[in-house]
C-alpha cells in the first residue's frame, strides 16, 4: 500500500477503517511486515503495543486493548518468541469487528474493553500451559481451564472477588475462538477443533462457577486428611535434610565444574558430569530402619526388586498386548472401529498417556513403585514400547538429576500443606509469604514469638503483606502456633517456613527475591540461571500438592464410603484419582473444622486468625468483623447436618435432657423427607433442615450442645445469678464463666452427640481410674471422702452418658484397666 495512501487512512477511525477494508480485511493479509504498518484507529497501528479503538459513543472514551502482557514464562506477548501467538491473537479480535462469525451482530469498538478485560489472564493461562495455537485447544483444555476457575473461585469464597461477570469475560475468549474459526482459517490458521462448552453456554458456566459459596465444598473427610498431612509431617523430617544435602551438593558440583579453566562448552559438559556424579553417589538416610529413598543411580537397585518387576510388567505387558491385537484383529469386523489403547489412561493437551500409578497397582506392586517404570531404563523401554504401539504419548524417562529436581519439588510441597493445614491460610496468601532467618533469634524475621494473655504460654505470629483485597498492601499478622512458656518446640508451621527458607535458598538468590517460595519454569533439571525461575503461582502451588499427593500419599486402601459421608461413595473419586482431585482450600475448611470443635475456648483465636487472612471489604471499607465466622459457621453447619442426618436414619442417638427431645423432633420432621433419598440428596435435605429448624443456632463444646432454650432453663445462669441479665441481652448466650461439664450435662438446655463419645469416655476413665486408686491405696479421712464423691458422681455421669450414646463398655474397661496399671506402676 502507498504510504500516503497509508497515512491518509491512519488518520480514520477504526469504524471508517473496517469499512474501508471490508473487502480485503486486516486480519487476511498474510504479509505481516505489510500488516504492521496498517492503522486500526486514528490512534494505532496493527502493530502497536497497544491497540486503541475510536469510540463514537458520546461521551465515551477511547477502548483499548494492551499487548505488552508479562506472561508465566517472564517473557512479555511482544517477544520475538511469542510472534506466532500474537499473530493470531490479533486476527482473532480483529476479526470480531471486520467478519463477526456464526451469524453474530457487528461489534461496536467501544466493545473491545470486554475483550481486553479477559484475554490478560486468559492468554496467560495458555502459555503457562505451553498451548500456542488454537488447534491446541481441545475439550480437555478448556475443562482444566473451567476447573481452574472453579479453584479460583474456591480460593476467594470468603472474599468473591470471582463474579459472574468476571467469570464470563474469562471464558468468553473461547466461545469468540470458535465463533471466527472460519475467519481465522482463511487466514491460514487452524481452528479449535470442536466447541468449547458443548450445549452448554458461557453464561451458563460462568453462573455455575460464580456461585461457588463457602458452604458449598466440604473438608477433606478424615480418610484423606490424616493419611496426607502424617506423610507431609513425615517428609519434613530426615528426607527434608536429606534433599537439601543433595541439591547442595548439585549446586557445588556444578560450580565446581564452571570453574575450570576450559572453553564454555567443556566447562557446561563438566560442570553436568560432576553434578550427576555427586547426585549417583548420594546416600539417604534411613527411616524405621531402612532408607526411605532408594538410590539415585538405578544400578545400584537391588536386584532381585528390578528382576521381580521386569517378571510382572512382561505378563502385565503379554495382557495388555494380547487384547490389543485381539481389538486390531477383529477391527474389520466394524467398519471404521479402531482399537483402543487397553492400558489405563489420563489425557493431557489432547494426548492419551499411560497411567503408571494405576499400572503398578494393576500389576500388583506398591504405589511408590511407579519409579521403576519411569526411571530404571529397562522397564522403561518395555513399557513404554507397549504404550507407543497403542498411539499413546510417550513414557517419560526420569533421569537421575530430573528425580532431584522433583525430590526438591516433593518438600516444597510438603512444606505448603503443612502451613497451609495448620494456619487456615488461603493458597494466595501462602504465595506472599517472605523468606529470611534472624539470626539471633533462629526464626523466620516475619515470625515474632508474643506472650499469651496469662503469660503461661508463647503464640507464634506471622507479619506478612496482604494485597489481594487491598489498593496498597499492607502488613497484617497471622496466628502459626502456640506452645507452653520455656518449651523450644516450634509449632509445625514455622518449621515448614525455616525448611522452605533452607530449601529455596540458591534459587531465591538467583532470582533476587525475598519470596519464601519460588517456581521452576524449567522442565527438567534443577534451574542454573535466572530464565529457569518465576515467582510463585496459585496454579503452581496447586499442582504441586497433586503431584505430592499422588506419589507419596497411599489411598488405594480406601473404602467406597466415609465414616460420615455427605455424598454416595464419597471416597472413590479420591482413591481413583490417587487424591488428584483434591483442592487446596478444603485445607483451610479443615483447620476450622478441627480448631472450633477440639477446644470451643479456641475460637477467639481463631476467629482473629480468620479474620487477619481474609481482611475482606464492605463497600471498600475494612469492617473489623471476623468475616470469616460464616465459614466457621459453614463448618458447624455442615457438622450438624452430618449428626443430623445420622439421627434422623436411626445411626446415632443423643443424651442430655435437651438431646432426647431434640432426637425425636429430628427422626419426626427429617425421617420421613430423607427417606428413599440418596446419601448426597438426603445430606442436602438434611442442610436445609438444620437451617429450617433453627438448629444452627446451637453452641458447641468439646462434651456438647447448648440449645439456650431460655435463659431460666440455663444451668449456667441460674448459677452465675444472670437469668435477668441473659434475658435483656441482644442475643442469648450461655454464661461462659460458670459452665462446665458437669453442671450443662444436667441442664434442660444441654444435648450431647456421638461425636461427644470420646470425651465422655475419657472422663469416666480419668474419674474412675482415680477413685479406684484411692480405694486401692486406702486413703481415708473428710477431705478425701468429699473427694470420692465428686469423683464418683462424675464418673457415674460420664458411664451413664457413654451408654446411652452405644460406647462399647468392654472396651471401655480395658482401657480403664490398662490406665490404673499405668497409674500404679508410675506411684
Amino acid at each position: 500500500m502507498p504510504a500516503v495512501a497509508n497515512q491518509t487512512k491512519f488518520q480514520a477511525t477504526t469504524t471508517a477503517i473496517l469499512a474501508a477494508t471490508a473487502e480485503a480485511p486486516l486480519h487476511l493479509l498474510r504479509d505481516r511486515e505489510s500488516l504492521a504498518l496498517e492503522p486500526v484507529s486514528s490512534k494505532s497501528l496493527w502493530s502497536s503495543a497497544k491497540w486503541a479503538f475510536d469510540n463514537t459513543t458520546h461521551g465515551a472514551g477511547d477502548a483499548a486493548i494492551i499487548w505488552d502482557l508479562v506472561l508465566p514464562d517472564g517473557r512479555s506477548l511482544l517477544d520475538p518468541h511469542h510472534a506466532d501467538l500474537l499473530d493470531w491473537l490479533r486476527r482473532l479480535v480483529w476479526s470480531a469487528y471486520a467478519a463477526p462469525g456464526d451469524g453474530a451482530s457487528v461489534k461496536k469498538p467501544g466493545t473491545l474493553g470486554q475483550i481486553s478485560a479477559g484475554l490478560r489472564y486468559w492468554v496467560a493461562w495458555l502459555v503457562g500451559r505451553e498451548i500456542a495455537w488454537p488447534h491446541e485447544i481441545d475439550a480437555t483444555v478448556v475443562a482444566a481451564y473451567t476447573a481452574h476457575l472453579q479453584e479460583e473461585a474456591e480460593d476467594d469464597a470468603d472474599t468473591p472477588l470471582l463474579t459472574e461477570a468476571v467469570a464470563n469475560r474469562r471464558l468468553y475468549l473461547f466461545s469468540l475462538l470458535w465463533r471466527q474459526r472460519f475467519a481465522l482459517k482463511e487466514a491460514g490458521i487452524a481452528p479449535m477443533p470442536a466447541p468449547p462448552f458443548g450445549r452448554a453456554g458461557v453464561f451458563k458456566i460462568a453462573r455455575k462457577i460464580a456461585a461457588v459459596a463457602t458452604g458449598s465444598y466440604r473438608p477433606l473427610p478424615d480418610e484423606v486428611a490424616i493419611p496426607v498431612l502424617n506423610k507431609a509431617m513425615a517428609m519434613l523430617g530426615a528426607p527434608a535434610d536429606d534433599v537439601i544435602s543433595l541439591s547442595d551438593a548439585c549446586a557445588a558440583a556444578y560450580a565446581s565444574g564452571m570453574a575450570e579453566n576450559f572453553g564454555p562448552d567443556r566447562r557446561k559438559f563438566l560442570a553436568v558430569r560432576q553434578q550427576l556424579a555427586a547426585a549417583r553417589v548420594f546416600q539417604f538416610s534411613e527411616v524405621d530402619g531402612w532408607p526411605w529413598h532408594a538410590p539415585l543411580d538405578p544400578d545400584d537397585w537391588d536386584a532381585a526388586t528390578i528382576t521381580v518387576a521386569e517378571q510382572k510388567l512382561l505378563a502385565y505387558l503379554e495382557a495388555r498386548c494380547a487384547e490389543w491385537r485381539a481389538q486390531t484383529e477383529s477391527r474389520g469386523e466394524v467398519a471404521g472401529q479402531e482399537p483402543r489403547p487397553t492400558f489405563p489412561t489420563y489425557q493431557y493437551r489432547g494426548q492419551l498417556y499411560v497411567d503408571l500409578c494405576r499400572v503398578v497397582l494393576d500389576m500388583g506392586l506398591r504405589p511408590g513403585d511407579k519409579q521403576l517404570l519411569c526411571r530404571h531404563p529397562r522397564l522403561h523401554a518395555l513399557l513404554d514400547a507397549a504404550a507407543q504401539e497403542q498411539g499413546l504419548g510417550s513414557v517419560p524417562l526420569n533421569g537421575v538429576i530430573q528425580r532431584v529436581r522433583q525430590l526438591v519439588l516433593s518438600i516444597r510441597s510438603a512444606a505448603h500443606l503443612v502451613i497451609q493445614a495448620m494456619t487456615g491460610m488461603r493458597i494466595s496468601e501462602i504465595c506472599g509469604l517472605k523468606a529470611r532467618i534472624d539470626p539471633l533469634t533462629g526464626l523466620p524475621r516475619s515470625v515474632q514469638v508474643q506472650d499469651s494473655l496469662s503469660g503461661l504460654a508463647e503464640v507464634f505470629i506471622l507479619t506478612s503483606d496482604l494485597s489481594k483485597t487491598e489498593e496498597i498492601p499492607r502488613a497484617v499478622p497471622w496466628v502459626l502456633g502456640y506452645r507452653p512458656k520455656g518449651s523450644t518446640e516450634l509449632p509445625p508451621a514455622v518449621q515448614a517456613i525455616i525448611l522452605l527458607d533452607r530449601l529455596l535458598e540458591p534459587w531465591r538468590t538467583l532470582l533476587d527475591t525475598d519470596d519464601l517460595f519460588v517456581s521452576f519454569r524449567a522442565l527438567q533439571g534443577l534451574p542454573k540461571s535466572h530464565a529457569g525461575l518465576g515467582r510463585i503461582s496459585s496454579e503452581r502451588l496447586r499442582g504441586g500438592v497433586k503431584d505430592f499427593i499422588e506419589e507419596w500419599v497411599d489411598l488405594t486402601a480406601l473404602p467406597d464410603e466415609a465414616a460420615r459421608p455427605t455424598m454416595d461413595k464419597e471416597l472413590v473419586s479420591y482413591r481413583e484419582s490417587h487424591g488428584r482431585n483434591i483442592k487446596t482450600h478444603q485445607l483451610r475448611k479443615c483447620f476450622g473444622y478441627f480448631a472450633s470443635n477440639v477446644d470451643r475456648r479456641l475460637l477467639p483465636m481463631l476467629q482473629m486468625n480468620f479474620h487477619h487472612v481474609s481482611a475482606a471489604m464492605t463497600d471498600g471499607g475494612y469492617t473489623g468483623n471476623p468475616v470469616l465466622e460464616r465459614d466457621i459457621n459453614d463448618v458447624r453447619h455442615q457438622s450438624l447436618a452430618l449428626e443430623t442426618l445420622e439421627i434422623a436414619r436411626g445411626k446415632s442417638g443423643m443424651a442430655g435432657r435437651h438431646g432426647e427431645h431434640l432426637q425425636r423432633r429430628i427422626v419426626a420432621d427429617l425421617g420421613p423427607r430423607i427417606e428413599g433419598l440418596s446419601t448426597e440428596d438426603a445430606y442436602l435435605e438434611a442442610w436445609v433442615y438444620v437451617e429450617e429448624a433453627g438448629i444452627h443456632r446451637l453452641f458447641f463444646e468439646p462434651y456438647g450442645i447448648c440449645g439456650a432454650l431460655s435463659a431460666s432453663e440455663m444451668a449456667c445462669h441460674e448459677v452465675g445469678g444472670t437469668i435477668d441479665i441473659a434475658r435483656w441481652s441482644h442475643r442469648l448466650t450461655p454464661n461462659w464463666k460458670t459452665r462446665r461439664p458437669s453442671l450443662c450435662a444436667g441442664c434442660k438446655s444441654f444435648a450431647i452427640a456421638r461425636k461427644h463419645l470420646p470425651y465422655w469416655e475419657s472422663r469416666y476413665i480419668d474419674n474412675a481410674a482415680q477413685l479406684r486408686i484411692f480405694e486401692a491405696l486406702g486413703h481415708a479421712g473428710p477431705l478425701v471422702a468429699g473427694a470420692n464423691e465428686l469423683t464418683r458422681a462424675q464418673a457415674q455421669q460420664a458411664l451413664a452418658i457413654c451408654r446411652k450414646l452405644g460406647a462399647d463398655l468392654e472396651d471401655l474397661e480395658r482401657r480403664l484397666m490398662a490406665e490404673l496399671t499405668e497409674m500404679l506402676n508410675a506411684a
